[in-house]
């Protein structure tokens, strides 16, 4: 795996969840400034697990932070590929999250960057759905078909995604609210446009659309 996301962390994935997942793409990042952040994280996580009495609590704090860590630098690095800064692209990227919603998943929001997508998702359980699918089958399914019809609009066969996402279950109605806000946001701290309704490839649910 790619070492741009916790992979260090356990995940929780229940069907029917409601989660906050972001993926970028492949080579956006130098390897010099992933190997930094992984020797940046290992050295906070042995500290925690060493000396901290609230070990859980101190690793779900350390992934928040390393997380707006690494968005930030994704925001503002101006290297690495940027594939989705092409309206083309990012409709390919759009049009796939879109295409799920109401099958195997109820889409709340995404904000589409030039190097990497945020998503707020709720999975469909049992109940709803004859076969419902873990939120790892949903997100190889996005990448893969995304992957594919970019490399085609580009002319390439390579790697397109990162491997892996960074994924957080969502718990309650506050932490919705401020996630949705953080990711509609996200335009507008990359200085990319004025209001978070200015920008094009991002998206709410319109029960949600008063954050706007």
């Amino acid at each position: 795996m790619d070492e741009f996301h916790e992979r260090h962390l356990p995940h929780f994935q229940p069907l029917g969840g409601l989660f906050f997942v972001t993926f970028n793409l492949h080579g956006c990042v130098p390897k010099e400034i992933y190997e930094q952040w992984e020797q940046e994280f290992n050295l906070e996580k042995e500290k925690i697990m060493l000396f901290s009495k609230n070990k859980n609590e101190d690793l779900d704090q350390l992934g928040k932070i390393t997380f707006v860590k690494k968005d930030k630098f994704l925001d503002n690095y101006l290297g690495g590929k940027q594939y989705l800064r092409s309206d083309s692209l990012a409709k390919i990227v759009a049009d796939t999250l879109h295409f799920w919603d109401g099958k195997r998943l109820e889409l709340f929001a995404y904000c589409i960057m030039s190097n990497h997508v945020h998503v707020i998702l709720r999975l469909f359980n049992d109940t709803e759905i004859d076969t419902p699918s873990y939120l790892q089958e949903i997100m190889h399914s996005i990448k893969r078909f995304s992957a594919r019809e970019g490399n085609k609009l580009l002319g390439e066969t390579g790697k397109f995604w990162q491997d892996e996402s960074y994924d957080r279950l969502i718990r309650d109605d506050k932490e919705l609210h401020k996630i949705l806000i953080y990711i509609l946001n996200n335009p507008v701290k990359a200085n990319l446009c004025i209001q978070m309704k200015d920008w094009k490839w991002s998206y709410i649910k319109e029960i949600y659309n008063d954050i706007m």
